[in-house]
């Protein structure tokens, strides 16, 4: 096929073989592209999800040593603090209502206390017992001040309009200890460092790292390079399956920039999308 004839080529010219798929959920087809890549040294896999959790993907990874994101169960939380993650929505994967609304009902006179700092109304902040709207760059702000009361450090920050709120929500956190939650959904590797750092120190019940969630694997900065490496001409073969960078991607117009100097790119897709219509080969699956 005219596939494995330009992956051959590129072997002999010493170009590059590039697989570009979304998160693959399939051992199976991880093993097959572990055992095309053992053959041909020359070739990579990279991994775009076109609704990223690259930054917390990294933290986690620099952590705890595994590309995958923390699972969360929110029965096991009294105190719940969301800045900017509508995790009533689709954030990280979504899938977090049913375990929110056990904690939600009063038993015993007691239910989970759940306050939301964002910038735009969400399913999340609607739900809130106290909601807060603010900044992307103030919800920063805040993150580092309840990182701060949680652990004891003292790392400088700028005054919010909502300084008040943030203390009360973080000194309440800190009462909960291992009762408390905090997620965050700022796309920011350093504030998803702080993040994991609230919630070891808080020794949350609610935090799990052993059953990891394994739904997005994708990179913003592989992908960053592949696209650079693409309008450097060192990308012989593109192979791409399962994603549709020319619509998804922010930077589209360089992603194309980049296809153009690419020998032979095929795109396996459903129907005529967008990068299907650019590539030089179209497969449908």
């Amino acid at each position: 096929s005219k596939i494995a004839s330009s992956v051959v080529e590129a072997k002999e010219k010493g170009g590059q073989v590039v697989l570009l798929t979304n998160t693959l959920a399939s051992p199976s087809t991880e093993k097959l592209i572990a055992e095309f890549i053992a053959k041909n040294p020359n070739a990579k896999h990279v991994v775009y999800d076109a609704v990223s959790s690259s930054e917390a993907l990294d933290a986690f990874e620099t952590v705890y040593g595994e590309r995958a994101l923390a699972d969360y169960d929110f029965s096991k939380a009294n105190t719940i603090v969301s800045v900017g993650a509508d995790f009533l929505g689709d954030w990280q994967g979504g899938g977090y209502d049913s375990s929110y609304a056990k904690g939600r009902v009063p038993q015993n006179g007691q239910m989970s206390k759940h306050f939301q700092f964002e910038a735009n109304m969400t399913l999340s902040g609607a739900a809130a017992d106290k909601r807060v709207a603010m900044t992307v760059a103030d919800q920063k702000q805040a993150l580092v001040k309840i990182y701060n009361i949680i652990t004891g450090a003292s790392v400088g920050t700028n005054k919010t309009a909502a300084d008040a709120e943030i203390a009360k929500a973080a000194e309440q956190l800190k009462q909960a200890g291992s009762k408390g939650l905090l997620v965050c959904g700022i796309q920011d590797k350093n504030a998803q460092l702080l993040v994991l750092a609230i919630n070891q120190k808080l020794a949350s019940e609610a935090f799990t790292t052993s059953g990891t969630r394994q739904i997005r694997k994708g990179s913003n900065e592989k992908v960053a390079q592949l696209i650079n490496e693409m309008k450097a001409g060192s990308v012989h073969t593109l192979i791409m399956s399962g994603v549709n960078p020319v619509y998804t991607l922010a930077d589209s117009a360089s992603f194309v920039e980049g296809l153009k100097k690419v020998t032979t790119s095929v795109a396996f897709s459903l129907k005529e999308d967008e990068t299907a219509s650019v590539a030089t080969i179209a497969a449908s699956v």
